[in-house]
């Protein structure tokens, strides 16, 4: 004799399973049998990201490209230029923080559309500037734009796509980052080398007006928490009631003392800080390196930046799928292999600037940021499964604002001050800027390289506490 079973309890006990597998660390069957294709789950919004992304960072690659250019016009320092890509990286890391909160209240649709129309704007703005101060003020409000960006994007596609597809998903968004660096360092050289600088920007502005409207129209807008359960209750028509919006929403500080209480998210965070030290921040100052030490041209500066941002691109890309076929191996190994990458980053990029041959720096630096970048989307995949649904955005712009303002951000100034200040003792120009540079960056990724191992000491029990605290907040409606 059966036992007639109410929705609620049905509901209940599929949840109750799949908060039982989570704890064991196991996936369902189905998912451990075969890898789901992206495609099940509709690449639109994928896609418009991804671009979105890509256009982001073509920005900041075309002023890394023009920074010498910029310095010769309004007759700059090291340091005082050092602050144009530090101004954006620094908006954009403190506007992430209450754009988090707000995408976790509102529509992250409306945000990241008009974000994308804000930073488009500033750099039509930037491409008019005729002093360094004006510049600098564009710079500033394009951060106020791009800092809608992490915690937006990151969060619509962790709520679009479920975990078993996320390492990809994740992945493949984070490449635009390194993509949009090859080709802002390629066309953008061209531009610059051709038109100036000051077209270089108009370049990446009108592509970020266009996309904006596109996604305004396009993107769809997920429920919080919609991707999450779909792996182990998909097709189940009580779905939609167990993924219904939270009517309580927590407060700012509320979900920053949830981030904070975290381990696994606190750790990640900082570590992200010396990733993008070296990532994001030290590569402003290559294409001037290269210049200097190499007589090299524009063109060819930017050739060669374009060059180690394609194996940042193609490492990202390729971790994406990597991160996912390891994802039964648990959270913790996702985490080991972020502290491998930053290792490797440890180790190779200080001796790359030590060692003053051009094919050796160059081979270096580009096989190594491939090597660490494999590593990549695993770690973004661990924030976006040791967060909860709720204060997902506000995580992701937490760990935004660690790579932007701690560390992409600091890179230039610290570089700059380091390197005006080892002239003035009489070293050259071109030397003072690889002492920097190497110094600098076997510090930062030293202690990044610790933060991620004690990440991944604590990895596997905050995600299982993650999901089970998840999948056991659903209360049966009462009859």
């Amino acid at each position: 004799m059966s036992a007639c079973v109410e929705p609620g309890d049905e509901l209940a006990a599929a949840a109750a399973h799949a908060a039982a597998q989570a704890e064991s660390g196991k996936q369902p069957h189905e998912a451990k049998a075969s890898r789901p294709k992206l495609k099940k789950y509709g690449l639109r919004t994928l896609a418009l990201l991804f671009l979105l992304n890509l256009i982001d960072e073509f920005d900041r690659a075309v002023l890394a490209v023009a920074l010498d250019d910029i310095r010769s016009e309004f007759g700059l320092s090291d340091a005082a230029v050092g602050l144009l890509p530090a101004a954006v990286i620094f908006i954009t890391g403190i506007i992430a923080l209450p754009a988090g909160n707000w995408s976790d209240r509102g529509s992250r649709k409306k945000i990241l559309g008009a974000g994308a129309i804000v930073w488009g704007t500033a750099g039509l703005f930037a491409a008019m500037a005729q002093n360094f101060a004006q510049l600098f003020a564009t710079r500033a409000l394009l951060g106020f734009g791009q800092g809608t960006i992490g915690p937006t994007h990151l969060s619509i596609l962790s709520d679009t796509y479920p975990q078993s597809v996320r390492g990809r998903v994740l992945g493949y968004h984070r490449s635009a980052n390194p993509a949009g660096q090859v080709l802002g360092a390629l066309i953008g050289g061209l531009i610059i080398g051709a038109f100036g600088w000051r077209w270089g920007f108009v370049a990446a502005a009108i592509p970020g007006l266009v996309l904006a409207g596109v996604a305004l129209w396009l993107l769809r807008e997920p429920e919080r928490g919609e991707a999450d359960l779909q792996q182990f209750v998909d097709g189940n028509p009580m779905i939609s009631a167990f993924l219904a919006e939270p009517s309580d929403r927590l407060t700012f500080r509320q979900s920053l003392g949830r981030i904070w209480s975290n381990r696994t998210l606190r750790y990640c965070i900082f570590a992200n800080a010396t990733f993008g030290f070296a990532l994001f921040g030290l590569v402003f100052f290559l294409p001037t390196y290269f210049e200097r030490m190499y007589d090299m041209t524009v063109e060819e500066a930017g050739a060669i930046q374009a060059l180690i941002a394609l194996g940042t691109f193609v490492g990202t890309w390729l971790g994406g799928p990597l991160a996912d076929r390891n994802l039964t191996k648990g959270f913790g190994a996702l985490c080991r292999y972020g502290w491998y990458a930053a290792l490797i980053l440890a180790v190779s990029w200080p001796l790359a600037f030590a060692i003053p041959v051009a094919g050796v720096t160059i081979t270096l630096l580009a096989v190594s940021s491939f090597l660490a970048s494999l590593a990549v989307p695993g770690v973004v995949a661990v924030i976006a499964a040791a967060a909860p649904p709720r204060i997902r955005s506000q995580a992701f712009s937490c760990f935004g604002l660690a790579l932007s303002v701690c560390g992409a951000a600091s890179a230039p100034i610290l570089i700059g001050l380091m390197s005006d200040a080892l002239q003035r003792n009489g070293v050259s120009d071109a030397d003072a800027l690889r002492w920097s540079m190497c110094g600098l960056v076997a510090v930062v990724m030293a202690l990044g390289t610790f933060l991620i191992v004690q990440a991944s000491r604590h990895a596997e029990a905050d995600v299982d506490a993650t999901i089970t605290e998840f999948l056991e907040s659903y209360t049966p409606a009462p009859g």
